[in-house]
């Protein structure tokens, strides 16, 4: 084969794997995801993203970026919190004028996730064979691996492709010190951009970024230390730069640490299906350890049993690439550790509890306690190298190692249930409110309070309250489409301390009669009573099921509001929630 045709088949083998991404994404049902005008499959942690970025579309610019002060008030909230995929957040907002009001960039961007998957996957796969055919299949591996599809219902975790790309960068030949930097420089790129994506994928990627520093300084010798070490500078600056700019870090929040050791990773997760697999028999687990799924599929197990079949010769072979790379093995293997945790299970059965040893690195850890998701990198590096050998093994009949990657790609595809089921991405209507009082809602109200708030996961017991999951979004919808500023949602980081503070100030103010005749307040049943005594100061009416109070003298609100009376049990008998 010429150069130019080689050269050509450099870029269109990874072409043709993105375009096997896509395909696989519509062929799981995400077809419908990708009209960014659509709101109605958008359930769950989805609903908490799509909610970020609509109010910090509107949202003036401020600092921390990605700042959303009308959400949450007046509590701290970013697209970080919410997990809105801060740099696309921000890519897009200078636009938010032109965009429709109901516009959503999660299903476009996991479209991307599994392209770009597929293309770093062929690319990864052509650092060991020139074959077109075996680097398309080699990125199709990639994409049908099940921690990418599992992960789908949480987006900004979808960019694995990161993993892929560092595993790349990592591998590649390096024969001077320019191509050191150069491998550094991509290096920086990847955690530039993870830093903006996900704060758990910064980390893998980070680790991964010290393996390959300490390859090309101790391993190949390209770098001295002096010069390591400025490198070292860089790639640690850059990161914590951008995680105090989004607001990661010097918020005062924080998550608990309670589920630390308990969203791991079992020691057989690289094999166990975990009821993925139609063939394969699922094998048990801890309640939190869905987070730890590490699955390789069914048909690279298939493709690990034939790569390691009369395994003559292979030991060596396997031996000398692992102390080639040993920096890399190193940092995957203490990443498998931590996402182990401090519990070491096999099947579900506690063998080793670590859990007095670990104690006093809560501290460090607690900010990543669902460690089970630390296993993909070796997820993705034991998938690498068994490519790898299967190329290598049959490198003098080419048409064996094609045939076996073409058999794994078909029996991981056939072997998904989600590819007969297609209701991975199932319908689920956006709770908007309908009712037409809500269209009352004029612009002398600027703020929308639920008493008390409502905070995702928050176990502050001053928010006991009626409410439920879905009301936060329907509240934060209608306060969106209103122009309002919202008192509730759904943090990712949050201080118990401080939103105990906020809500028993709230419920003092109402006690006390303190009402704002700009705000719209929707009161739990069992706090009603409360604005009740309040008299002529307050009106309150029922509508769509939720008892809805205002303190403003006049207005069309107002008076629909005095035209209903809550229900005696705070739910509207005809129009149920």
């Amino acid at each position: 084969m010429g150069s130019g045709v080689e050269g050509r088949w450099t870029w269109v083998a990874p072409l043709l794997a993105a375009v096997f991404g896509l395909l696989w994404y519509l062929a799981v049902g995400g077809g419908p995801t990708l009209d960014p005008t659509d709101l109605d499959w958008l359930g769950g942690d989805f609903a908490q993203h799509a909610l970020g970025w609509m109010h910090f579309r509107d949202a003036p610019w401020g600092f921390p970026l990605g700042s959303t002060p009308g959400l949450l008030r007046p509590l701290p909230m970013s697209v970080a919190f919410s997990d809105s995929n801060p740099w696309v957040s921000l890519a897009l907002k200078p636009f938010a004028h032109w965009l429709p009001r109901d516009f959503q960039f999660i299903g476009p961007w996991l479209a991307l996730c599994f392209m770009l998957q597929g293309w770093l996957g062929a690319r990864l796969t052509g650092l060991f064979t020139p074959s077109p055919v075996q680097r398309v299949l080699g990125g199709a591996l990639f994409v049908l691996a099940p921690v990418l599809l599992y992960r789908t219902g949480h987006d900004t975790l979808c960019a694995q492709w990161l993993l892929t790309g560092m595993l790349w960068v990592h591998l590649r030949p390096r024969a001077s010190t320019r191509d050191a930097w150069k491998a550094l420089g991509w290096a920086l790129l990847l955690n530039t951009l993870a830093s903006g994506i996900h704060p758990y994928l910064e980390v893998m990627v980070f680790a991964l970024t010290l393996s390959l520093l300490a390859t090309v300084t101790w391993r190949e010798h390209h770098l001295s230390r002096r010069a390591a070490a400025l490198a070292l500078a860089g790639l640690c600056l850059v990161p914590a730069a951008l995680f105090v700019a989004f607001g990661y870090v010097g918020q005062g929040v924080r998550s608990g640490s309670a589920g630390f050791g308990y969203f791991s990773s079992d020691l057989l997760t690289l094999v166990n299906p975990m009821d993925w697999s139609r063939v394969l028999p699922g094998l048990p687990t801890g309640r939190g350890q869905y987070e730890g799924f590490g699955y390789l599929g069914t048909g690279v197990l298939a493709l690990a049993a034939a790569a390691l079949w009369k395994p003559q010769g292979v030991g060596a072979q396997v031996r000398e690439r692992l102390r080639t790379h040993a920096p890399l093995v190193v940092v995957l293997l203490l990443l498998a550790v931590l996402a182990l945790s401090s519990v070491l299970t096999v099947a579900g059965v506690t063998v080793l509890s670590l859990r007095k040893a670990v104690s006093p690195l809560l501290p460090l850890l607690s900010p990543f306690r669902a460690s089970g998701r630390f296993i993909w990198p070796l997820h993705y590096a034991v998938l690498t190298g068994l490519l790898a050998l299967t190329l290598w093994r049959w490198r003098q009949r080419p048409a064996v190692a094609t045939g076996l990657l073409l058999g794994a790609v078909l029996l991981q595809s056939l072997d998904t249930a989600e590819l007969w089921t297609r209701n991975h991405f199932a319908v689920t209507p956006w709770p908007r409110l309908k009712a037409p009082e809500w269209a009352l809602v004029d612009a002398s109200y600027r703020h929308l309070v639920l008493v008390p708030p409502y905070v995702h996961l928050s176990e502050t017991p001053c928010l006991k309250s009626a409410f439920v999951e879905r009301d936060y979004v329907s509240f934060g919808d209608l306060a969106y489409r209103q122009g309002l500023t919202t008192n509730s949602g759904y943090p990712a980081r949050l201080s118990e301390a401080r939103v105990s503070e906020v809500c028993e100030a709230l419920l003092t103010d109402v006690s006390a009669g303190r009402l704002s005749p700009d705000t719209l307040y929707i009161v739990d049943p069992a706090r009603l009573e409360s604005f009740r005594r309040l008299g002529d100061a307050v009106t309150c009416g029922t509508v769509e099921g939720f008892q809805v109070c205002v303190a403003q003298r006049e207005g069309r609100l107002r008076e629909a509001l005095s035209r209903s009376a809550p229900s005696p049990m705070g739910t509207s008998v005809d129009t149920p929630r």
